[in-house]
């Protein structure tokens, strides 16, 4: 083959390949999933191209140009991934695709959660003097007297529900700094929390205010919950980093995890604040059951709901992905 025919047959690829470097300006980030995946099959033709030309044409000028479009596309192909989200497409879709990567971690802490305020619940029903002692300082109540909530005065709610928030943001913390022991902190904080819980409701339901309980507890409580699933979730896949990284170092897989432990905290702490509020502005209305319960299964409904909706992966279209079927986008090599 002379060179004329070489460039005349390959020199549509090469124009096609010059195009998407010019139109990324360097940066893949700015390409459609469709151009990133196109711009790797026509680097490996035009490096195949360029051995071709190198090996038979070393000094021609078409060769030397060819050698710089190689360059350039390499910078692009190999390029490290840049952050292009903006603050609203990543509270609008990245946040939620990262907390949906936590994969098997969240029925894992929601498990434990859940069946630990299943154990206080029966704890406090069959031997109320001793759970009350899991109860904050300063609120160990009587189980055997009638009275308001917990058994305290209504100007008194107020501290311990400051004292059950803080305990929520430790807990949470503590639980996602808890996969750095390989979990079993993480375990613990999870299940301390739900016993506190299921304690407080079996103590209310013996001296007959489990009404007033749940109307105080139910509408911030329910998203609370969620925050604190969200948070054990992330612990756990600190500890699976950690425990088992597959065939990288732990290093490797922990640098891995950490976008997602970081979305995961980055949620926690907003959904809080978001459940504080509503503690401190619904809560005061001394809703009615039904509509407290209304209010709870909307906010944590709402959360669960974006998880699930706005988590899902992104989908690369069959006719662009290299085995012509769809292929779906993850964020982290590890999910």
């Amino acid at each position: 083959m002379n060179l004329d025919r070489f460039v005349a047959e390959r020199g549509p690829t090469w124009a096609e390949l010059e195009a998407l470097t010019k139109g990324g300006a360097g940066q893949p980030g700015k390409l459609s999933p469709e151009d990133v995946l196109r711009l790797g099959r026509l680097y490996r033709f035009v490096v195949a191209d360029l051995a071709v030309a190198q090996r038979s044409w070393p000094d021609a000028a078409g060769t030397i140009r060819l050698q710089g479009l190689v360059v350039r596309a390499h910078s692009m192909v190999y390029s490290k991934a840049q952050r292009a989200d903006t603050a609203a497409e990543y509270l609008g879709r990245r946040l939620w695709q990262r907390i949906a990567e936590l994969g098997g971690c969240l029925p894992l802490a929601a498990a434990i959660l859940f069946g630990s305020i299943a154990l206080g619940a029966l704890w406090g029903a069959a031997d109320p003097s001793s759970a009350a002692g899991l109860l904050p300082a300063g609120f160990h109540v009587s189980a055997h007297n009638k009275g308001g909530f917990y058994n305290v005065s209504i100007p008194g709610r107020a501290g311990l529900a400051v004292a059950i928030f803080v305990n929520n943001i430790k807990v949470a913390v503590l639980a996602i700094g808890g996969g750095f022991t390989g979990g079993l902190l993480t375990a613990y904080f999870l299940a301390y929390n739900g016993a506190l819980v299921g304690v407080l409701g079996a103590l209310e339901w013996r001296v007959g205010g489990l009404g007033g309980f749940l109307s105080l507890i139910v509408p911030h409580g329910l998203l609370e919950l969620s925050c604190i699933t969200i948070a054990g979730a992330a612990g756990f896949a600190i500890a699976r980093a950690l425990i088992d990284p597959r065939t990288d170092t732990r290093g490797e897989a922990l640098g891995r995890a950490m976008p997602v432990v970081a979305s995961a905290t980055l949620s926690v702490m907003m959904f809080l604040v978001v459940a504080g509020l509503t503690e401190g502005i619904i809560t005061p209305w001394d809703l009615p059951t039904p509509a407290a319960f209304g209010v709870g299964l909307a906010l944590a409904g709402g959360f669960w709901a974006m998880v699930v909706w706005r988590g899902r992966p992104e989908t690369i279209p069959a006719a662009a992905a290299p085995s012509g079927r769809p292929v779906r986008r993850g964020l982290s090599a590890s999910a």
